[in-house]
């Protein structure tokens, strides 16, 4: 007969789902909010618990595992437009990490039973090889694919918001005023940086036309702060963004100075993967 303690069950299940909702945040190149990434943990040790009880024995079904995980990845995740990305990349890693940890069990002398008697040396070996593995593969699809993504944070009149942008070196739009980089980010993703009215004029019918927004914008509470910047693209000819300077501008930490934000009505991002494009020569 397999004795169960629920306290190590619990304690291991918070500390893997951790490390798996990690492992997915990292492999996606999204921005981690930790404290996210420990209620979902915390969510799916809980539910690890109550399945080793009798009266709760249908929550170990296959279908109630796949509801737990997807319950998972909306508590760290949820709100994210890449959601679907991170569940497949969440379920895939959760998969060998699972595969990894019951091979290297065996292998270490362990009974491969349902609930296995995990020591924290398997724990360790096993998240260091499925993390390495994943994270090979990823980065290598994205150097094909020429991709390079950083975590950028905007400080704006005590307000702040974190995006993910894409270094795309085919950007070279600069400030005519300043003659620094400009980040060109989705409207929608900077939001949360201004009031309400502003963010209810900056979606609003004349989002697509800057020249006749700006003078509306003068009346609201953060108007004063936005001007026009001149650019051209291909198939749009000479065209002008709203933008604006913040406060405080970091990527991946590193403080850059000089950088001005330029909103874009549509999104610079088919998949959604990222929701900002900087020139790399404004690292």
């Amino acid at each position: 007969m397999q004795v169960i303690y629920i306290d190590t069950l619990f304690i291991l299940n918070l500390i893997v789902n951790y490390l798996i909702l990690l492992a997915t945040a990292k492999i996606a190149a999204v921005h981690i909010l930790r404290r996210r990434l420990g209620l979902g943990a915390l969510f799916g040790a809980g539910y690890a618990v109550l399945a080793v009880f009798p009266q709760w024995g249908f929550l170990a079904t296959a279908p109630m595992t796949v509801v737990s995980g997807v319950t998972m990845i909306l508590l760290a995740f949820g709100g994210r437009r890449e959601i679907l990305r991170l569940g497949i990349i969440f379920f895939a890693v959760s998969a060998a990490f699972g595969g990894m940890i019951y091979a290297i069990s065996l292998a270490t002398g362990g009974s491969g039973s349902a609930y296995l008697p995990v020591s924290l040396k398997v724990l360790v070996i096993s998240f260091g090889l499925c993390y390495g593995c994943f994270t090979l593969v990823f980065q290598r699809l994205g150097r094909n694919t020429g991709a390079k993504l950083v975590q950028i944070a905007l400080t704006h009149r005590d307000k702040s918001v974190t995006l993910t942008g894409l270094i795309d070196t085919g950007n070279s739009l600069t400030d005519p005023v300043t003659g620094g980089g400009v980040l060109v980010a989705e409207t929608h993703a900077v939001a949360p940086l201004f009031t309400p009215e502003t963010v209810a004029l900056l979606t609003g019918p004349e989002r697509d036309r800057p020249v006749d927004l700006l003078p509306a914008l003068q009346n609201s509470p953060d108007g004063l702060g936005f001007y026009l910047i001149p650019y051209t693209a291909v198939g749009t000819g000479a065209a002008f963004l709203l933008a604006f300077r913040p406060d405080a501008v970091r990527i991946d930490k590193k403080i850059c100075g000089g950088i001005t934000v330029a909103l874009s009505p549509t999104r610079v991002s088919d998949g959604g993967r990222y929701t900002a494009l900087i020139n790399g020569g404004s690292l």
